[in-house]
């Protein structure tokens, strides 16, 4: 079994008080409509720790509409350029540059740092 580290956890309380606030504040799919049920960050959550918990950097997608974006089954190239220009045309060009911008800015990521978030998430009246 893999030994899982202290940053680690807090990162994974993190990541699951953030799904939680994104299906608390979008019960609809931005992309068709459907249920909500996955956020999914647009700007990876690996390429930037500034934008991981952002709530401007998570889309609230069906699963289908997820895995288009991700083409999880490698004949979605096409549905995933709709579900992308499809959101990009909602929030508009303005937001997609913001994103690309803040995303490629760094942050220091530690104890303190994923504390902080933890205790904005858990705090958050969304939550209630």
């Amino acid at each position: 079994m893999k030994k899982v580290s202290v940053l680690g956890k807090l990162q994974k309380e993190a990541d699951k008080l953030n799904q939680l606030r994104n299906k608390r504040l979008y019960k609809l799919c931005e992309a068709c409509g459907g249920q909500n049920q996955v956020g999914h960050h647009w700007i990876e959550k690996s390429r930037s720790a500034n934008l991981r918990y952002r709530q401007e950097n998570m889309i609230p997608l069906c699963n289908s509409c997820h895995s288009k974006i991700h083409n999880v089954f490698g004949n979605s190239v096409v549905g995933g350029l709709n579900v992308a220009d499809a959101i990009i045309k909602k929030r508009g060009r303005a937001w997609k540059n913001r994103m690309d911008i803040d995303g490629r800015k760094t942050i220091r990521v530690n104890r303190e740092h994923y504390l902080k978030v933890i205790g904005e998430l858990d705090g958050d009246k969304t939550l209630d």
